[in-house]
């Protein structure tokens, strides 16, 4: 097979050009490492051990659903006649695989921990896990901690302020003229929660506690100088137009010993764990048939992993370590069984793709930059694109297209009577109780079909518009009408919008992070190339397309079906 997976009958000149390339431009790669010793990168030998790791794990877990776990026809036939209501007249034949599926899914826990039992015990274990116990800081520790860091605990003045924000973004030119009228209204009255509900796009905040210094110096200036209970006029901080009104200023001063001390207690015990793990790193944690494990060898792994919220304390620690022990069992089972030498290829293409990032990384990552003058260069030209997208409230109701054609039409015909119901073809009844009677979401069914959460993108605003197919299928839909029945992802949904927002324009500080990471793959991707580019032309690597023109012509030739 051709390094794209197409015969080479199927590819075109151009496809086979680039595929020569690629292969070349490995080549290349491998010299750089040869020249820079990747492997002696201590990070790197880590990442590659991982790395084969996981993939002979991967491997024992697929034989465990194809060979390892046997299950016998019989019990699949048992299973089937005590089930046969849930399978709604399909034959065993037709449900055969699904049945053992499930029976595999329920073997399986109880199988590995026989397995892992089984290797535990042929192992050469020794543990010393005291070494897990580190000692926590003393009462004089916190306190000295506390006396010596003092200024870390210090609070500015922060005034308690009501306070309506009219963002330029939201509002445009007419921000402060909205300003003022809403400051007319709190003269003659109003409240600032009623007030707000006159301006849908301002940002309300009741007894809000503001920090001297976490707003602009345009807002301290006209905040602090207020006297308790006074109400400022219209101003500009920022880009945005406020009107606030004082409640309190509450003084600067220190969090006392007892407020701080939880979080003295967590940033000493980072301390001293790291130290502890620093002072016993070459001793033995543990070891398997005789290969030695060191508690910095397992504080590496820990850290990297970012287990610290699984794993608390001494306990959670020893359970890692157990669970590291079994994980190392399985690995060398696993190599045992040349699994490896199976996993060969994808580890070899694993190996090539680490030290093209790597070698991306120096040639490439660090001469990298995006200034502040591009990225607002980028934003005056796309404003357009940068918004936040609509999202949609929905409640649906989902039916399951089954396994076969005879549980499709039928599925098809729940979901006709369904939308025939909901909008008024036969006597007319609301969603939720359909919802109840038709879904089989049982979650959202028992809540009218309600969905918690908002539909829409995740945020990014340069990804393609509505790339999620569930959206797509979604956003035309006008809200507070139900959508005619629609097929995705192996179900048929009939969907209501509830309620919808509008996409928002994003101001340059909310736009920014999009910008920079837009731009930085942007001038990566221009680089590499170049990159690949220059070490063709010093490698002296010179291409023959009319060499492949002839192999694609002879492949093709030899590919044609013979006359009889």
């Amino acid at each position: 097979m051709s390094p794209t997976g197409s015969s080479p009958g199927s590819m075109s000149q151009e496809m086979l050009l680039e595929t020569v390339e690629d292969l070349v431009s490995d080549q290349l790669i491998l010299r750089w490492a040869a020249n820079r010793k990747p492997e002696a990168d201590e990070s790197f030998q880590h990442a590659i051990k991982h790395i084969n790791e996981n993939l002979n794990l991967e491997s024992f877990a697929d034989q465990l659903h194809t060979e390892r776990i046997s299950i016998s026809e019989s019990s699949m036939r048992e299973y089937y006649d005590k089930n046969k209501a849930r399978y709604e007249g399909r034959s065993f034949t037709e449900v055969r695989d699904e049945i053992r599926r499930t029976l595999v899914a329920e073997q399986e826990p109880a199988f590995v921990e026989d397995y892992l039992e089984k290797l535990r015990t042929s192992a050469s274990i020794t543990r010393s896990f005291d070494l897990l116990d580190v000692p926590a800081p003393s009462q004089e520790e916190l306190e000295t901690y506390y006396r010596q860091n003092i200024d870390q605990f210090r609070l500015p003045r922060r005034a308690i302020v009501d306070e309506l924000e009219f963002s330029v973004s939201e509002f445009g030119p007419k921000a402060q003229q909205e300003a003022a009228s809403a400051l007319l209204g709190i003269q003659g009255g109003a409240t600032f929660q009623a007030t707000s509900e006159r301006f849908p796009k301002v940002r309300f905040s009741s007894r809000a506690e503001v920090p001297e210094g976490s707003k602009s110096p345009d807002w301290d200036r006209n905040v602090f100088a207020l006297v308790t209970g006074e109400l400022a006029s219209v101003f500009q901080a920022g880009g945005s137009y406020y009107v606030v009104r004082l409640q309190e200023v509450m003084p600067a001063g220190a969090k006392s010993f007892a407020e701080v001390s939880p979080t003295i207690m967590t940033a000493l015990s980072a301390q001293k764990e790291q130290r502890w793990f620093a002072d016993n790193g070459e001793k033995t944690l543990f070891t398997i048939k005789g290969q030695r494990y060191s508690l910095r060898d397992f504080y590496k792994e820990y850290e990297e992993a970012s287990l610290r919220d699984q794993f608390e304390g001494a306990e959670g620690l020893k359970r890692l370590a157990n669970a590291l022990i079994d994980r190392m069992l399985l690995v060398s089972d696993t190599y045992d069984r040349l699994l490896d030498v199976e996993n060969k290829p994808l580890a070899d293409e694993t190996r090539l793709r680490l030290l093209r990032q790597m070698m991306e990384q120096e040639e490439v990552d660090d001469r990298i930059e995006v200034s502040d003058e591009q990225v607002q260069a980028f934003y005056s030209d796309n404003r357009d694109r940068l918004v936040s997208p609509p999202k949609s409230r929905i409640r649906y109701v989902r039916i399951g297209l089954g396994s076969s054609e005879a549980d499709a039409n039928r599925a098809r015909e729940r979901a006709e009577e369904a939308y025939r119901k909901l909008t008024g073809a036969v006597p007319a009844s609301d969603f939720a109780s359909v919802a109840q009677e038709y879904s089989e979401d049982v979650e959202t069914a028992s809540k009218g079909g309600e969905f918690p959460d908002w539909i829409g993108e995740s945020g990014e605003p340069l990804s393609e518009l509505m790339s999620h197919p569930f959206h797509e299928a979604i956003q035309g839909m006008e809200p507070g009408k139900v959508g005619k029945p629609f097929e995705l992802g192996g179900s048929i949904y009939i969907v209501e919008v509830t309620e919808r927002t509008s996409p928002q324009q994003l101001a340059l500080d909310e736009a920014k992070p999009f910008i920079e990471e837009y731009l930085t793959n942007q001038q990566h991707r221009s680089m590499a190339e170049e990159l690949q580019r220059r070490q063709l032309e010093e490698a002296k690597v010179q291409l023959y397309p009319q060499v492949l023109e002839e192999y694609l012509t002879r492949t093709a030739s030899r590919d044609q079906p013979t006359s009889p």
